[in-house]
């Protein structure tokens, strides 16, 4: 049964800062999560992305660098393209004490989206660093410096690598040595234009800012690390002689992609981390006097309470973080939409 609590009348050993107390339980809503599963659509296990889960065991950093990367894109001019940050809970935290010394291109064996939805799955167990749409668009979900879940089995690796060899050598896992790219499509289907300059452009741009030689012994395939169960990844089709001669090409000079704020409304997501841009809901407030904050926090009167919420009050979602302020066990935040107001609202204050 749920009581109301404002946190800033109550004794300070029970400040909860969350507007309310309910039921303790270590799990959140089931309906909300039920929400969740089905935005994240759990899509279909491809040929790539889903059976890579069993490279991986759990993660012990959950923590993703905030927000997303703004950039402008002009596909006459190569030098700018846009990198939106989607987000993924699965990847570890730096890269083990090694640096990326090579890219490792996959096929999704699917669409985009349906990847994203995947990547975003915590029981998927699988995440890249980057994706590369047929249409040029390219998506973030690991941060560079991060070791992303793509590519660790080694199954029959070709040791003429030599960065690989040294993997087989000191059982080092390849994902800390490389930077995976993803590519939307299917094995044996070929690069639409629009993907091909996209995905040249992210190239050149890992290989100038990582120091990555342009060549066939550092632009890999998955297949180059897990050779049984990955042999069609990327697939026949990759344009490996046409990438590797353009990467080479004289004068190519590279900029960083300009970032600038979102252009609109308030970017509820500064500062905050491990935020996992997806939509959900209707799901409905279960007390009243519910805390609406600016960010995640349990602070009485930090300044970051929005607004209140009653009992019956319908929200739609954006987002949500999983490393936020815990309350009774819980630290799961979740984001407003804009339509219905913006802010973070605790998970243990909706059903």
């Amino acid at each position: 049964m749920s009581e109301t609590i404002n946190p800033d009348q109550q004794p300070e050993s029970n400040q909860s800062g969350i507007g309310f107390a309910t039921q303790a339980n270590s799990g959140g809503s089931p309906q909300i999560q039920n929400l969740i599963d089905a935005s994240l659509g759990r899509p279909t296990p491809s040929a790539d992305t889903t059976n890579d889960a069993a490279d991986q065991s759990s993660p012990v950093d959950v923590q993703l660098y905030p927000s997303i990367i703004y950039a402008s894109y002009d596909f006459q001019n190569q030098n700018k393209y846009k990198i939106v940050w989607r987000g993924s809970p699965n990847f570890w935290s730096g890269r083990d004490g090694q640096t990326p010394v090579a890219i490792c291109d996959h096929i999704m064996q699917g669409s985009l989206e349906a990847s994203d939805g995947w990547f975003k799955n915590r029981r998927s167990d699988v995440s890249s660093h980057f994706g590369v749409g047929q249409d040029g668009r390219i998506w973030q979900w690991v941060k560079a410096e991060d070791t992303a879940w793509a590519n660790g089995i080694l199954q029959s690796p070709d040791t003429s690598l030599d960065w690989l060899a040294e993997c087989v050598r000191r059982n080092i896992n390849p994902n800390s040595r490389t930077i995976s790219i993803e590519h939307e499509g299917y094995s044996g289907k070929a690069f639409p234009d629009a993907q091909y300059q996209a995905t040249l452009w992210l190239h050149r741009y890992l290989c100038q800012n990582y120091n990555i030689q342009p060549d066939r012994h550092h632009i890999i395939g998955h297949y180059q690390i897990t050779a049984r169960d990955r042999a069609g990844c990327p697939g026949n089709t990759f344009p490996w002689d046409k990438l590797i001669n353009d990467l080479g090409s004289a004068g190519a000079v590279v900029q960083p992609p300009v970032v600038t704020p979102p252009s609109n409304g308030t970017d509820w997501t500064q500062g905050v981390t491990g935020v996992v841009k997806m939509q959900f809901g209707p799901a409905a407030i279960t007390s009243n006097n519910s805390f609406v904050r600016s960010r995640p926090s349990l602070t009485a009167g930090d300044g970051t309470l929005v607004r209140t919420l009653n009992k019956g009050t319908v929200l739609h979602f954006s987002g949500y973080t999983d490393v936020g302020p815990e309350f009774r066990g819980e630290s799961r935040w979740y984001l407003i939409t804009e339509a219905d107001g913006g802010g973070w609202i605790h998970s243990l204050m909706i059903a």
